[in-house]
């Protein structure tokens, strides 16, 4: 369950943006993720080709800062990021087959992301 309804962030391209207010997002066995202020996301990372049926900021927008969060400021692993990613996604409600579709993209082709994001943080 996130924390809250809405994402409260600034932006100055549309594209790009910093998070204002933290949320947290607990998960189904109880753990709790807390996403800080300061926090930066470019929604979801489909590609250009696919916008039209998969748009960055999408219904999944709230899981996938989530899951740009962990990819870049957190120490978990890979699959660890990409399953709270699936739960988040099902938790805010999105179709099944495009959380799928979303969560098997990022988690068969999204290692040159994830090891980029861990570089940045070196």
């Amino acid at each position: 369950m996130f924390s809250s309804d809405t994402l409260k962030v600034e932006t100055s391209d549309g594209r790009n943006f910093t998070l204002l207010e933290p949320f947290t997002f607990t998960r189904r066995a109880g753990g709790v993720i807390s996403v800080p202020a300061g926090t930066k996301s470019d929604g979801a990372s489909t590609p250009r080709g696919m916008w039209q049926a998969l748009p960055p900021f999408g219904p999944y927008w709230k899981a996938a800062y989530l899951h740009d969060y962990l990819y870049r400021d957190s120490q978990y692993d890979k699959d660890y990021c990409d399953s709270v990613f699936l739960e988040a996604m099902e938790v805010l409600g999105v179709d099944t087959i495009e959380a799928h579709t979303i969560y098997e993209g990022v988690h068969l082709f999204g290692w040159s992301s994830f090891r980029e994001d861990r570089e940045a943080k070196q």
